[in-house]
């Protein structure tokens, strides 16, 4: 590497990009990655970023992606230009090249935005100064994922199904093009992210054309198990024709902004459908995905893909992250019953047999904490082992993790993105309005996590110089667990992982959230 000192401005092929320096850092905000899907480009596929010679101002959040919630804490308004992205950079380290780690962010790809507070990387960025943290925004819900096949003008936007994920392909392209002077590795690259941003992390090497764009990535909680079928989409898409007044893709065209923002928040009303609202996962389009779930997991099991070092793993009570949502805990218990019953319906006889047979493994736990453990490992759990068996197999760099680490409210548990607050240091509130469930305290899975994640982005080896973290493969299921006390296990679920496994790989996650 090389030590020079990086500019607030940068010169880029779509322009010059002025950010402002605070503290150790120089954040780049707002920064357009693409050419901004606006006018007769709504609902199309992301064009690159027009050449561009103009200098301009980078200190402010870009628009949020237009969702039923504006979680920017008042930093930034909905708009339908939200193709952008943010660079942290600390000055504290000069070197030319250094490692970019690419974040992504979760909200079931429906909702939220990198402006949020959970997801400002100021703090990480300070502490890992040889490393360049960049951030982005990809188009959400009912404009990043839609089914429009049956809309008179539909067959003009026949990649509508996936436009989030190819958004993010797009950013990604701009880093290749542009890291470098903000004194990023293009050549070194990891993606990474939880929730819906963890799905997208293993659904990208899989996309063609992403080959080259990065070389790691990082699966937090979710897996390419995140897809809906066309005919689901065929649903939502009418719930947001209905909500908008609409029967052509003509009169979807002319809707103003102000209007999509509006149709968002009524169509997520007519069907929000049990934990996971009314709008799609990515698509089995046939065009960007497979139209058939299964072959994603073969493609994880071939050699193209097990170029590319991974580390995937989920949380012990993910699923207790929608307790608030469900009005409680009697709610929530209503809805995992439903969930199983519904879910044991789709399945044939073979599979009813192993269904039973994964409830009895859990015969010593009460009927409320056998349900929660179902939906844990259908929605979080078992695709993962299932790619990461499958990557392994083919010789990839493959890393288990579980984190078992509760948050400071003990009805939820070790919940969904319960991580994110140790590996950023932002805190998490508890939705019930309790208080923070995370802050800053103390300990040291806030310190392991971070080193663990940048050692895997410098070299593709996530250990430290006090914990080895051994490599998973379907023999002994090697994974690093976070507690109070930090260390490897082995196949930590055991014969319950193989049998849910069975029948995940067909239903995908989220069925829950099933209409058809």
């Amino acid at each position: 590497m090389s030590n020079l000192k990086i500019e607030k401005a940068v010169k880029c092929n779509n322009g010059t990009f002025v950010g402002s320096e605070t503290d150790e850092l120089i954040i780049w905000k707002g920064i357009p990655y693409a050419t901004q899907p606006l006018g007769k480009l709504r609902w199309k596929k992301a064009l690159p970023a027009a050449d561009d010679d103009g200098v301009y101002e980078a200190t402010k959040p870009g628009h949020v992606p237009i969702g039923p919630v504006n979680d920017s804490n008042g930093t930034a308004e909905f708009g339908e230009d939200c193709l952008v992205l943010n660079i942290y950079s600390n000055t504290d380290c000069t070197d030319m090249g250094k490692p970019v780690m690419v974040w992504i962010h979760g909200g079931g790809f429906c909702a939220e935005s990198q402006a949020s507070p959970l997801y400002d990387l100021t703090s990480i960025a300070k502490q890992c100064p040889d490393i360049l943290f960049v951030s982005i925004d990809y188009r959400l819900g009912f404009m990043g994922f839609m089914n429009f096949e049956r809309v008179p003008g539909g067959e003009n936007f026949k990649e509508a199904g996936n436009l989030g994920l190819l958004d993010q392909l797009e950013a990604l392209r701009w880093v290749q093009k542009n890291i470098a002077g903000f004194g990023g590795n293009p050549d070194n690259v990891t993606i990474f992210g939880e929730s819906a941003g963890s799905a997208s992390v293993t659904f990208l090497p899989l996309i063609d054309g992403s080959e080259g764009l990065f070389k790691r990535i990082i699966a937090q909680s979710a897996n390419i198990a995140y897809t809906d079928t066309m005919e689901h989409g065929i649903h939502v898409t009418q719930n947001f024709l209905t909500a908008a007044g609409c029967q052509t893709m003509d009169e979807l065209m002319a809707l103003t902004t102000e209007q999509l923002v509006e149709v968002y928040v009524k169509a997520t009303a007519i069907d929000k459908n049990s934990l996971l609202g009314a709008a799609n996962f990515p698509l089995l389009d046939g065009v960007t995905l497979p139209e058939d779930r299964a072959v994603l997991y073969e493609m994880w099991g071939d050699g193209k893909r097990s170029k590319i070092d991974m580390i995937i793993g989920s949380n012990l009570d993910e699923i207790r992250y929608f307790v608030p949502s469900e009005g409680g805990e009697e709610g929530f218990q209503d809805t995992l019953r439903w969930i199983a019953k519904r879910d044991r319906a789709m399945l044939n006889a073979q599979e009813k047999a192993m269904y039973d047979e994964f409830m009895a493994t859990l015969a010593g736990e009460s009927e409320g904490r056998r349900l929660e453990q179902y939906c844990n490992d259908i929605n979080f759990r078992a695709g993962n082992t299932d790619m990461a068996i499958r990557h392994a197999a083919a010789g990839g760099n493959t890393y288990m993790y579980f984190v078992n680490k509760p948050v400071t409210t003990p009805y939820l548990g070790a919940i969904h993105a319960a991580e994110l607050s140790y590996l950023f240091d932002n805190c998490i509130e508890d939705p019930m309005g309790s208080g923070e469930i995370v802050g800053n305290d103390e300990c040291e899975f806030r310190h392991v996590v971070k080193e663990m994640w940048t050692n895997f982005a410098r070299t593709g080896n996530p250990s430290t110089d006090k914990y080895e973290w051994k490599k998973f493969s379907g023999d002994d299921r090697q994974t690093m667990v976070f507690d109070d006390t930090i260390g490897m296990q082995k196949d930590i679920f055991g014969r319950r992982e193989d049998l849910m496994m069975s029948w995940a790989e067909r239903l995908g996650n989220g069925s829950s959230k099933r209409v058809c």
